[in-house]
């Protein structure tokens, strides 16, 4: 036993051995136990299951300690067909199984999505009069919070206080997260004042939740009092509850306030991320403020956070939009060009991401933008896909004075887009001529 608690199981494998050799002394299941224990937390299950074996061969009789070992190791891999045959092999034993078997298998079939034959285990378990405990309750309601079945979670949850079992931060946060994805705000907030007078106190994936779910209903007010409620409780917020403030605010357009969380983050060392900056971008190009739009990438791009396919859509919307003043419309421009340089591929990325949305104006205006030679790893592509575009917008004629450029620019059609284009109008055989090869 303190072998396996140390980790060190091949010692413990090698005295189990010397036991049988010598021959005074027969292992008994309390000798194998530790043993099992320590190999399915390894996560070591084919060698626990050969060791069963060995050990049945051997004339052991496991007990239900050695059951619940195996059935739980087998479960937290998945194996739950496996574990289920393990359960009725102990049954057929005489071997009287106990609420953690029956918790190990209800938690093994809903973390395959069983969710109708763990409810069904969970009955047969009540009529043996085996009283569920805490852990049996939260997998049951996780799982039904995963599936959608909110209403099924919020009656298991009642039914679990009415078994005596009490639920703990992990049945709350599950509960919680199924009522704000259904919108259920209200709900929630009620079920967190009970949690407060439970004794229970929320966590940060609670918190995240409810902040995330009142943002999303405009909330703004209760999120916000949330939020500081958090930092009262001495909970530190992570990226995602900042990222879920700010996006709030900037949606409502609040910059200043924004800006304030953004110095709130600064102030924990808290490291910003693309999403960060892109939301923050994606306000201060909302409401104008384009110097503090260009800070902002700036700043991002000193910190090594690299612009992606978001920002500079971002960007270039705020281009396209027009009502901006000559002098940051250079600006910007100047930032988009960057941006590309800096991160080559969101060239190409943004020319299909816009052809596929049929913006062919703003695709062909990237193109336009670039400098064809540094920017872009793969310009043949980039024009196949404004060309394809074009087509499927029925905008011959841009389709193939965009095939003229590309000749012009030393870009060979492929075999794909000469077939498409061919027969199009007489006019441009000349040009589909010349360029194949």
């Amino acid at each position: 036993n303190r072998l396996c608690r140390a980790g060190k199981t091949c010692m413990a494998l090698e005295i189990l051995e010397q036991m049988y050799e010598d021959g005074r002394y027969k292992p008994d299941p309390q000798c194998y136990n530790p043993i099992f224990d320590r190999l399915c937390k390894e996560r070591r299950i084919d060698e626990a299951l050969t060791l069963f074996r060995d050990m049945i061969n051997k004339s052991v009789a496991p007990d239900k300690f050695c059951y619940n070992s195996l059935i739980y190791g087998l479960c937290k891999e998945r194996r739950i067909d496996e574990a289920l045959t393990l359960f009725r092999d102990m049954i057929n034993k005489s071997v009287a199984p106990d609420i953690i078997n029956y918790s190990s298998l209800i938690y093994g079939l809903c973390n395959m999505g069983l969710w109708t034959r763990a409810l069904a285990l969970f009955e047969i378990m009540k009529n043996k009069g085996i009283k569920p405990d805490v852990f049996t309750f939260n997998s049951l309601i996780c799982a039904a919070c995963k599936s959608g079945k909110w209403e099924e979670a919020v009656l298991l949850f009642r039914n679990m206080i009415d078994c005596g079992a009490l639920p703990n931060v992990v049945t709350f946060s599950s509960v919680l997260d199924a009522l704000c994805k259904e919108g259920k705000t209200a709900e929630a907030l009620k079920l967190v004042e009970e949690m407060f007078l439970r004794g229970v106190k929320p966590d940060l994936v609670t918190y995240n939740s409810l902040i995330n779910s009142l943002c999303h209903s405009a909330q703004w007010k209760e999120a916000t009092r949330l939020f500081n409620r958090m930092l009262d409780e001495g909970i530190a917020p992570n990226v995602v509850t900042f990222n879920t403030v700010i996006h709030a605010l900037c949606k409502e357009t609040r910059t200043e306030e924004a800006l304030s969380v953004l110095e709130l983050m600064s102030q924990r060392g808290m490291r910003l991320n693309i999403v960060t900056y892109n939301t923050l971008i994606y306000g201060m190009c909302r409401t104008d403020q384009w110097a503090e739009a260009t800070r902002l990438f700036d700043e991002m791009v000193v910190q090594g956070v690299l612009p992606n396919i978001i920002t500079l859509r971002i960007l270039l919307d705020a281009l396209f939009q027009g009502g901006m003043p000559e002098e940051a419309h250079k600006v910007v421009e100047a930032k988009v060009k960057y941006g590309m340089e800096l991160s080559k591929i969101t060239c190409s990325m943004l020319i299909d991401d816009y052809c596929f949305r049929g913006k062919m104006d703003k695709a062909k205006k990237v193109i336009d933008l670039m400098v064809i030679k540094d920017n872009v790893p793969d310009i043949a592509s980039c024009y196949k896909s404004l060309v394809n575009g074009y087509m499927q917008a029925k905008r011959i004629g841009e389709a193939l004075r965009l095939v003229e450029e590309m000749i012009e620019q030393g870009v060979m059609l492929d075999v794909e887009t000469l077939k498409a284009l061919r027969g199009l109008r007489p006019k441009s055989m000349l040009y589909l001529q010349n360029s194949s090869p």
